[in-house]
């Protein structure tokens, strides 16, 4: 943010005086343009200030800004981003103080919106001092207009960023609104008592994830948040008179404030989050995603989902977030590869050291220690109840421990394959059983022979994916050159060479020279 010329990072002082304009105890909070987060650290007591000012609840603020880098910044600070762009935000979110420092050269447009979608509630911010002073524009003269009819309060403070991160001359104007509504007068005299009935095309469709358009699902989301809160305003707009007789199921809040408005706020907020959190599951819950991720992955990428309930549910903040995992997709691969890898090797899930009976040594780059996965593997999986993971009360079955092991080698497996479908170890396996089979049981990757005492032996059917696994997993442990298979023979130093001879030999290596490890045909494919 930095090589932006219009962006300033708030200095601690500048932000005291901007919390020391803000009257009572805000419940909901929103930073626009946030950045890194200097306003909301400097609020939620993550730095120290003597202003007087209560400490903000981390729980209750959030964030909007537009740069990735700084979104994984703010959420690594535990703060919630809800969008992206502030500009383009539409999300039906309440808000009880609006706080923020935007792009200079931005400050009109931002502070229209921040005026624009504040229900009830007070809004803090800094603009360059020309954009209230020198009005020359119709935005500029919109702004003023309002601000006017709004009662707005301007503070202007000479060299306020002088000895700032990013110092500057500039004069600023510090803002502060406060804006006050009541949910039971005339704003909502238009909204129906009576709404329209829904008709099918809202109805719940469980099978969105593999049927619906992301604009479609968008649809679907914005017609219940547009039911939902209308029906909210209306119970809420009624409330005097209906509220000793019927309540909604859950109202948030209703035991601590007596305040109608804040009751409002409080059920529509719960309601979004809600109904966010069904929907980036339901999104992001897509067969060409899932059916790539381990075990271990799908944790991670779970921990993403809960992460993103948050954002506001627009076709924008999916597609960035789909791009995201395309652009990661490479990295996700090879973390995955290599964690297949240490399972048929090292990996302490399965035994203690090194699986010597699995691996091939070889002169690794920079090291002596590499080795590669052989033809056949052996592995140990413990989590039968009884007799073993694969016989129990005299007969073969499957445990589920040994289910998700399969399953995970079997997705890495396909990376390097392409195929749409494939026979998997598990399919393969359980049929076998069901016949009294446990030996030479073939799937698309492998040949199996299961054993009682909980071993299973697995041995490649495609040389080809075998050495390609290989590669991926020792370059992804820099255990060959990062540009490995990428130039000739020749071209390569005595050293790379030395590798190659050991790892594969030249003959092998000169055969795959240029081929991509992970088959074209695999690709991430979303309905975006």
């Amino acid at each position: 943010m930095l090589n932006n010329p219009s962006f300033y990072p708030t200095p601690k002082h500048l932000i005291d005086r901007m919390l020391a304009k803000v009257k009572g105890y805000p419940d909901r909070v929103l930073e626009p343009s946030a950045g890194k987060g200097d306003i909301i650290t400097r609020m939620t007591g993550g730095d120290s200030w003597h202003n007087g000012c209560p400490k903000y609840s981390l729980s209750n603020t959030f964030a909007i800004e537009i740069d990735e880098t700084l979104q994984a910044t703010l959420r690594g600070q535990g703060i919630q981003v809800i969008d992206s762009d502030f500009l383009a935000f539409a999300g039906p979110d309440k808000f009880d103080l609006i706080i923020g420092n935007p792009p200079f050269d931005q400050g009109d447009h931002h502070l229209l919106k921040a005026i624009e979608i504040m229900y009830r509630g007070q809004i803090v911010f800094l603009l360059n001092a020309e954009t209230i002073k020198n009005p020359h524009t119709n935005i500029r003269k919109d702004l003023l207009r309002k601000m006017r009819d709004l009662g707005a309060q301007i503070d202007y403070i000479s060299g306020a960023f002088e000895t700032a991160e990013r110092p500057t001359g500039v004069e600023v104007a510090l803002v502060y609104i406060n804006i006050e509504r009541k949910v039971e007068n005339d704003l909502f005299i238009d909204v129906k008592d009576a709404d329209d009935t829904p008709g099918p095309e809202i109805e719940m469709n469980h099978e969105v994830s593999t049927r619906r358009t992301v604009e479609e699902l968008v649809a679907e989301y914005n017609q219940i948040v547009k039911v939902g809160t209308e029906t909210i305003l209306s119970y809420y707009r009624n409330y005097p008179k209906i509220g000793g007789y019927i309540g909604l199921n859950e109202e948030p809040g209703k035991s601590s404030s007596g305040d109608i408005t804040a009751r409002m706020s409080y059920t529509l907020n719960d309601m979004l989050i809600r109904l966010r959190r069904v929907f980036w599951r339901r999104t992001l819950d897509v067969k060409e995603v899932r059916a790539r991720l381990t075990s271990a992955k799908a944790e991670e990428f779970e921990d993403q989902i809960n992460k993103r309930c948050f954002m506001d549910f627009t076709e924008s903040n999916i597609r960035q977030f789909v791009l995201n995992l395309i652009g990661s997709y490479e990295k996700t691969l090879t973390n995955a590869v290599v964690e297949i890898f240490d399972k048929f090797t090292i990996c302490h899930c399965y035994s203690s050291g090194v699986y010597e009976e699995n691996i091939h040594y070889f002169n690794g780059w920079k090291t002596n220690n590499a080795f590669k996965v052989g033809k056949k593997v052996i592995i140990p999986i413990y989590g039968g109840y009884h007799d073993g993971p694969f016989f129990e009360y005299g007969k073969w079955i499957l445990s589920y421990q040994a289910k998700n092991i399969f399953r995970d080698i079997d997705i890495v497996m396909n990376y390097f394959d392409g195929l749409d479908s494939y026979t998997s170890m598990e399919k393969a396996v359980t049929e076998a059983f069901a016949q009294g089979v446990s030996s030479k049981i073939v799937s698309t990757y492998f040949t199996i022979t299961c054993h009682k005492k909980g071993t299973v032996h697995i041995r490649f059917n495609s040389d080809d994916i075998l050495r390609r696994f290989n590669v991926a997993a020792c370059r992804g442990k820099q255990w060959l050159p990062h540009d490995y298979g990428k130039k000739t023979y020749d071209d390569c130093s005595h050293e790379e060479q030395g590798v190659i001879d050991s790892f594969e030999g030249s003959r092998s290596y000169a055969e795959n020279l240029g081929r991509p490890l992970i088959a074209p045909r695999n690709q991430l494919r979303l309905a975006a």
